[in-house]
């Protein structure tokens, strides 16, 4: 006799020989015993956890002549028959090959033919393979068949089947077989059949079956043909070491080494699925029933090591590679890939990635760890970068000093004095750098008793001397009268250029005769302080007034005129409300030139009025001086708001003077 395979040859015969289904057992056992079977039922389940066995044990006692507490006797010639496969009471029909229209006719045609037992038998195996059209065929006779005809199906698929159909049967789901179940029928068989196998090689027929009996047994004839357990592949434990560790190097020598051995890229990726679904439900708490002892310790180990985060989304990662493989032109790249963003966790952006370290370093927290060591434990292991060794030590040399800055005022350390050669003590010199009559400014520039400079008035724009109102004017001085000396009236800036080009290019370094400041001599005021000055004085030296202010405030202050003065209150009168608002800001700054000028300090009080051009009772007398160069500085400037104003706005700033009339629609 030809050799029989083992899950064939130990294939169960009785309801009591089936191992893990007992729900289903006691369900068809009462139906028998009580005679209240079903015309039809849909058995569902995994491969090779006895769907087709449960299926002839139904059609053995169904027919049986000696049938025993709902189990067939097996002795009796219907029974043999059924066991043989030579039995007209059991038809057996692969729905995957005949699942046309014509097949399901050809079917149902002879149902109602009589056979030798007392029940007919159907056994539709992968149901879920039925056509439209073959599936709408079966429905009637699937509802109301003949009293002796039982429907049997069978699918690995039980959603893919129409709830028409489901609707008519009762439904009976078989799941996967326990480990220790599976363990004890492995040892059983081993032991009937005299086979040499030890505990090593029945765990891993066990690990290898995943809780089907058919594929447990179809292992234990390899391992038993083999002559033991030769060539186990680790891959599935390499592959998690290397998320453990994050080290991509050793996934990727994993994948290479199962694949030498033969393994397709996807089936590689399908096991360690299942491996990470093992350590996910152990870290869950749920461990799953078909893990065997060693199975569940090795997936605790792994499940102490990494974080729920980095196992969803290494599920996640190597899931959607293996949906990517079907249309890759190398699905093994798919899988590398997916594997080093894995195991480098500073390299994923994702809000999977970022989670997944989040939760290390809270692991690491929560431990007692330092922020320090929590971020050494959440980042990926990498080899230490070695130190550079010290340096001997040298002698200090003195860093270079940096570049002088042109127009910069000089420090108070730069205008102290440096001994000379000859023993004196030299004047006081900035030693800064820049021109020599900035540095001669500085020096001269007068200080605080403190010893800080002294804070510096906001100077004119212009070098012409502000022209005296003709009433406060006093006699010149005669023409052979030896020249005073002269001495600046307000000290000047060290940045503030020379009176014209010609006086700059012909400066000569300045030096001072003492250490002590020069005082300047105060300029003499135009008018007694305390005393207001009359309207034509202020009228007369408006206009030169307004060269010492900025650009956008003697841009805006030359639209109006000055109307009049009433105690101590100086009335500007402009064209327009936008000329007002505009002149607001600037009020301070007009104030302070007035008082300076003036030597009275006047408020300024604005207002809208009939003022086209400034008044003036005579020219300025600044217009027959000879004009110095008019240095801009740039932090007078305002920035044009252009988002804001019209066109109308910038034109009427272009022309100062000039008003916004406007015209009504025709």
């Amino acid at each position: 006799m030809a050799y029989q395979t083992l899950y064939r040859r130990y294939r169960p015969q009785t309801f009591g020989e089936m191992r893990g289904q007992e729900h289903v057992v006691m369900a068809l056992r009462n139906a028998v015993r009580e005679d209240r079977v079903g015309h039809a039922y849909l058995l569902s389940g995994p491969r090779g956890t006895g769907k087709t066995s449960a299926a002839r044990i139904l059609a053995k006692v169904l027919n049986c002549a000696n049938p025993a507490d709902g189990e067939p006797c097996g002795t009796c010639d219907s029974c043999q028959a059924i066991e043989a496969g030579t039995s007209f009471d059991l038809h057996e029909l692969d729905a995957a090959s005949n699942n046309k229209v014509d097949d399901m006719r050809d079917l149902l045609a002879k149902v109602a033919l009589g056979t030798p037992g007392r029940s007919k038998v159907y056994l539709l195996d992968e149901v879920h393979m039925l056509t439209p059209g073959a599936e709408n065929a079966l429905l009637k006779t699937l509802e109301e068949p003949p009293d002796h005809v039982v429907f049997v199906l069978a699918t690995t698929e039980p959603h893919k089947v129409v709830p028409t159909i489901r609707s008519r049967t009762q439904h009976l789901e078989l799941s996967l077989i326990p480990t220790t179940e599976m363990t004890e029928l492995v040892a059983q068989i081993a032991s009937d059949a005299d086979l040499d196998v030890d505990d090593e090689a029945i765990a891993h027929v066990v690990r290898v079956g995943g809780g089907s009996a058919r594929d447990t047994l179809s292992a234990l004839d390899q391992v038993v043909a083999a002559g033991g357990v030769a060539g186990v592949d680790a891959s599935d434990e390499e592959l998690l070491e290397a998320l453990a560790e994050h080290t991509p190097a050793r996934a990727l020598a994993a994948v290479e080494a199962a694949t030498n051995r033969g393994l397709d890229p996807r089936r590689i990726g399908e096991r360690l699925i299942g491996q990470l679904r093992s350590v996910f439900l152990v870290k869950m708490g749920a461990a799953p029933t078909q893990l065997s002892e060693d199975d569940q310790a090795r997936a605790k180990a792994f499940a102490e090591r990494l974080t729920p985060g980095e196992i969803t989304q290494a599920l996640e990662a190597v899931g959607s590679s293996l949906v990517d493989m079907r249309q890759a032109p190398d699905p093994r790249i798919d899988l590398e890939v997916a594997l080093v963003r894995l195991c480098t966790p500073s390299a994923d952006a994702s809000v999977g990635g970022l989670l997944a370290r989040i939760e290390k370093l809270e692991a690491a927290l929560a431990g007692g760890a330092t922020p320090a060591l929590a971020a050494n434990a959440a980042a990926p292991a990498t080899a230490p970068v070695p130190r550079p060794k010290p340096s001997p030590p040298q002698a200090a040399t003195p860093a270079p000093a940096p570049p002088a800055q042109p127009e910069a005022p000089a420090s108070e350390a730069e205008t102290q004095a440096a001994p000379s050669n000859d023993g004196d003590a030299a004047p006081a010199m900035p030693t800064g750098g820049g021109r020599p009559a900035d540095r001669a400014r500085a020096a001269l520039r007068p200080r605080t008793d403190s010893g800080a400079p002294a804070p510096k008035p906001r100077p004119p724009r212009r070098e012409a001397p502000a022209p005296v109102p003709p009433s406060m004017r006093e006699e010149q001085p005669p023409a052979d009268a030896p020249p005073p000396v002269e001495a600046p009236a307000t000290p000047a800036p060290p940045d503030e250029p020379v009176a014209s080009q010609k006086e700059e290019s012909q400066e000569e370094p300045v030096t001072a005769q003492s250490d002590a400041p020069v005082e300047p001599v105060p300029q003499e005021a135009p008018k007694a302080a305390g005393s207001t000055p009359s309207l034509d004085d202020v009228r007369s030296g408006w206009l030169p007034m307004l060269d010492g202010l900025s650009t956008a405030a003697r841009a805006r202050f030359r639209t109006g005129k000055v109307d009049s003065i009433e105690a101590n209150v100086l009335n500007f009168v402009v064209g327009s409300d936008t000329e007002l608002k505009r002149c607001e800001p600037y009020r301070q700054e007009v104030e302070a030139a007035v008082a300076q000028t003036f030597g009275v300090p006047l408020s300024l009080a604005i207002s809208i009025g009939s003022a086209s051009a400034p008044t003036t009772s005579s020219p300025s007398p600044a217009e027959d001086l000879p004009q110095a160069e008019v240095e801009i500085d740039i932090t007078d400037l305002a920035d044009a708001n252009v988002g804001s104003a019209t066109a109308a706005d910038r034109i009427a700033d272009v022309f100062p003077g000039a008003e916004i009339v406007d015209q009504p629609e025709t």
